[in-house]
């Protein structure tokens, strides 16, 4: 995948993926695996069908494909996971953003930027989670860029090429939600 046109990052796009369309997903992901994800999450959820299928599965009703321009390029994709409701009719949630490689840089700001203002209008999310595993600098100045401010970091939480490192977890809130009492 290249870039043709910046243009494309001025159509950017969220939907959820449909049964059909997993094969066609699946490939995009493998070949873009070396690019899109480190190796570990690759090799726990996308190394093969099998894998891929469980991975879906677990996250279905909260994983959306990132379609950019007119002619619905594949430009990633994010899941949610541990979402719990809130007493106010909105939903705590933690978020991945899985953005291919030829958008890193000028496009994932654009992207992410786009799919929090979905998360927070669309479907209604009070308090958006992102973790950083190990010490990823570059992914910590996009978070802080987007408006995530630090909340804490668990020491030796999970492994990143078969050696502890820590967790990161930023978070930032709804501004419909943050009126008083809420």
């Amino acid at each position: 995948m290249k870039i043709d046109k910046i243009s494309d990052l001025f159509e950017i796009k969220f939907k959820k993926p449909n049964w059909a369309e997993l094969p066609e997903l699946f490939k995009l992901c493998t070949k873009y695996h070396s690019r899109l994800f480190d190796d570990d999450f690759y090799n726990i959820n996308l190394a093969n069908a099998e894998k891929f299928i469980k991975f879906i599965r677990h996250f279905r009703n909260g994983i959306y494909c990132i379609m950019l321009g007119k002619k619905a390029k594949f430009g990633g994709f994010f899941y949610l996971y541990d979402g719990k409701r809130t007493p106010y009719g909105g939903i705590d949630t933690r978020v991945t953003f899985c953005i291919s490689r030829p958008y890193w840089g000028f496009g994932s700001y654009l992207i992410a930027k786009k799919g929090i203002k979905f998360l927070f209008q669309e479907l209604k999310v009070r308090k958006l989670s992102i973790e950083i595993v190990g010490e990823n600098t570059l992914a910590r100045n996009l978070i802080e860029k987007l408006g995530f401010e630090f909340e804490a970091v668990f020491k030796d939480e999970c492994f990143k090429f078969n050696k502890p490192c820590n967790l990161y977890v930023f978070s930032m809130f709804n501004p419909a939600y943050c009126v008083a009492g809420q």
